[in-house]
């Protein structure tokens, strides 16, 4: 009997990640809002792909959260729930103090490059703190907080930091936050967050990069512990 082979051949992987994708993107942007059914001929129909991969890619997004999945009652979209927020942004906040520990603990390396584009980043926040479009701040921000994670080269942190971006652009908008001191957070948790980096300050660092997680997880579950926002559930 031959031996399992090491490379298997293609199968349905391509097809799942790509209707994963676009199921996954349609929920960020709230076209697929929480309590919706997810049909899995409807979505087979739409993404002009087999019924297996829809399949699995609602499996998929089960475990990320996107989709709860009821024996009898198929899929629909997930609430977002102070748990869900509280489960982000604590791991975001560790994998945030590892980049730190790393990019700070030994000088040279955090290149020029790297601590350039941080520096364009939170210049620009504090420009676009200014405008009347919270949205370019809030994507800019996403930008910065990434720069700061890439700029480790540590693969694992950067996959991982980069995968929950999603969950966040999620809150923001199913939840509508409104973000009433742009000018202040842009001065106290991104340019400081920078000059802390520029200067080597490791403590420093720290202590800003965990008060604006602390802030901005505190917006998310107030408007959830309020009932102000439609998808939201409490923590039971």
């Amino acid at each position: 009997m031959n031996a399992d082979p090491i490379m298997a051949p293609m199968s349905n992987m391509e097809a799942t990640e790509f209707a994963a994708e676009q199921i996954r993107k349609a929920i960020i942007v709230g076209h697929f809002k929480p309590g919706d059914r997810l049909i899995e001929q409807q979505l087979t129909d739409m993404l002009d792909v087999s019924r297996h991969p829809v399949r699995e890619a609602l499996r998929l997004l089960a475990r990320e959260g996107f989709v709860e999945l009821k024996r009898n009652k198929g899929a629909s979209v997930s609430a977002v729930e102070a748990a869900s927020v509280i489960e982000v942004y604590n791991i975001r906040l560790a994998l945030g103090k590892i980049a730190l520990d790393y990019l700070l603990s030994e000088e040279g390396r955090l290149t020029k490059s790297d601590l350039g584009r941080i520096e364009k980043l939170a210049r620009n926040a504090i420009r676009l703190a200014e405008t009347e479009n919270q949205s370019e701040t809030v994507r800019n921000d996403l930008e910065f907080q990434q720069a700061i994670i890439d700029a480790t080269g540590l693969q694992r942190t950067i996959r991982y930091f980069s995968e929950l971006t999603g969950d966040i652009r999620r809150f923001n908008n199913l939840l509508g936050v409104v973000y009433t001191d742009r000018k202040g957070d842009a001065q106290n948790y991104i340019m400081k967050l920078y000059e802390a980096i520029r200067d080597g300050n490791l403590a420093e660092a720290h202590a800003i990069w965990q008060a604006k997680f602390a802030k901005a997880a505190q917006r998310y579950l107030s408007l959830i512990e309020s009932g102000q926002s439609d998808g939201a559930s409490k923590a039971k």
